[in-house]
């Protein structure tokens, strides 16, 4: 009957379920992790079965060769590669099966994520961009090009400050800049946002508001790749750069601010 029905015995069938009971846990079942854990990103050094970058890639089933840096200290060099919060979990899951006794060395990559996408409003204070209105449409429907705001590796750009942040002196030790260079901040507004605040009250948290609340606060021209990483390790994981408008000087820009990511108080 068994055979008949299922195409081997019971026997065949008792075997398998106790081969499957017995067998660790593929990446596929190892439990889901958050949007945020999956994005954050992670300094991970290139040794024994990892040693080199194209290893790595294959391991996490990653689209392309991950960057690599190179790190120095007491004890000599070592090359890292920066994988994300994804990658992270393939990598042990991988790990798990073929080398129990390898410990990976992954340093959190501290800084605000980054990943402005090129084809949609994401990310977007204020914007839910799953919403069908804010999606993308047909350039065939459309009177003109459709404009989806800051692109990721569009310098200079505009910041939109708010807190510390927010200060010439501040800015000008963040970024080493000569007494000669003092930032100039413009005051400026940005709407879709709300303040709030965390770690009991220590730190401001800009997060999505209702489509017409409004921030006051500076605009700042970051001029290259160099000094945003310079704020965004300031600002820390803990936020995310994400696009927004950028009212100043009686005008519209496009430009980007920083979007807390975690609980607020």
């Amino acid at each position: 009957m068994w055979q008949d029905r299922f195409g081997y015995t019971y026997d065949e069938a008792a075997a398998l379920i106790s081969i499957t009971k017995s067998t660790p846990m593929t990446s596929a079942q190892q439990p889901m992790i958050t949007p945020a854990q999956a994005r954050t990103i992670y300094l991970l050094k290139l040794d024994g079965p990892l040693s080199t970058p194209s290893k790595v890639q294959e391991i996490a089933n990653l689209p392309a060769i991950p960057e690599c840096h190179l790190g120095s200290s007491d004890d000599g060099s070592s090359m890292f590669c920066k994988v994300d919060g994804r990658a992270k979990l393939a990598i042990e899951n991988w790990l798990s099966l073929h080398n129990k006794d390898l410990r990976p060395l992954f340093v959190p990559f501290g800084r605000a994520y980054k990943e402005l996408s090129s084809t949609s409003l994401y990310p977007t204070l204020g914007i839910d961009t799953t919403l069908p209105q804010f999606r993308p449409q047909d350039p065939q429907f459309l009177d003109h090009a459709h404009s989806f705001g800051q692109k990721k590796d569009q310098f200079p750009v505009r910041f939109f400050f708010y807190g510390t942040l927010a200060s010439a002196p501040k800015l000008c030790s963040l970024l080493s800049l000569p007494d000669e260079e003092a930032p100039v901040l413009l005051k400026a507004s940005v709407k879709g946002g709300t303040m709030e605040t965390w770690g009991n009250g220590k730190y401001n948290a800009l997060i999505n508001g209702s489509e017409d609340s409004r921030i006051d606060g500076w605009a700042y021209m970051v001029i290259s790749e160099e000094y945003e990483d310079a704020l965004r390790k300031y600002e820390t994981e803990a936020y995310e750069v994400v696009k927004c408008e950028i009212e100043m000087e009686g005008k519209n820009v496009q430009g980007c601010t920083f979007r807390f990511t975690g609980a607020v108080d």
